[in-house]
């Protein structure tokens, strides 16, 4: 399936879908009793009406599972989509991985163009809370409770099972200017893998709703 990298150490990858556009043709045509008159022209010309009129229902036909890796303060601006089901790593029961969200880019960059914080103190600040949970797991503290100290910048990994409607809602929430930089990234990569799912929805979607 498709894979694309995002951020410093995070990704997304398509585990699997069902439907695409044919599944959304199809559903639509059942409500006009219109099925026979369906022609490439005629079919995508309905994918822009439902589009136009937030008709919606139809692409809820379509249903896509994501395999992500964001940091935590990503995954939970994601989890407030309440509509799709999440499968999440639990730091209850795995050690975490010992790696962090890096804002910088280039080493040499600073937060917001501010010369008061490095990325090596950005760098040696997450590896210090890394070591201190590291310690206090070897020492015998549980999991749950060690993991308390972890930066919301330590990555995490979740399976996340969303249909067409669901998605397209994400997209419009998540892409807008508004939204934060970082889940951003990760909204502008599902979409071109959507987009290779169902490339008519998603190729119109953009226009008459993102750009609306």
């Amino acid at each position: 399936m498709i894979k694309q990298d995002v951020l410093n150490a995070g990704y997304i990858r398509l585990v699997e879908y069902t439907g695409g556009d044919e599944s959304v043709i199809r559903n639509a045509r059942r409500c006009w009793r219109s099925e026979d008159k369906s022609s490439e022209r005629s079919d995508k010309n309905l994918i822009r009406h439902l589009l136009r009129e937030g008709h919606m229902t139809p692409f809820e036909a379509m249903v896509f599972t994501f395999d992500v890796k964001c940091p935590i303060f990503v995954a939970r601006q994601w989890m407030r989509h309440r509509i799709g089901s999440f499968n999440e790593e639990s730091l209850r029961y795995c050690v975490a991985d010992k790696e962090f969200y890096n804002p910088f880019g280039d080493p040499e960059d600073f937060i917001d163009g501010s010369p008061t914080v490095s990325y090596q103190t950005w760098k040696r600040l997450n590896k210090r809370q890394f070591d201190e949970y590291e310690k206090l797991v070897k020492r015998g503290m549980s999991k749950e409770q060690a993991r308390s100290i972890l930066p919301l910048g330590t990555y995490t990994k979740f399976y996340w099972t969303v249909n067409g409607s669901s998605l397209m809602n994400f997209l419009r929430l998540r892409l807008d200017k508004g939204a934060q930089a970082e889940i951003r990234e990760y909204a502008k990569v599902i979409l071109d893998m959507a987009k290779v799912v169902a490339p008519v929805s998603f190729t119109e979607f953009v226009p008459l709703v993102l750009e609306d």
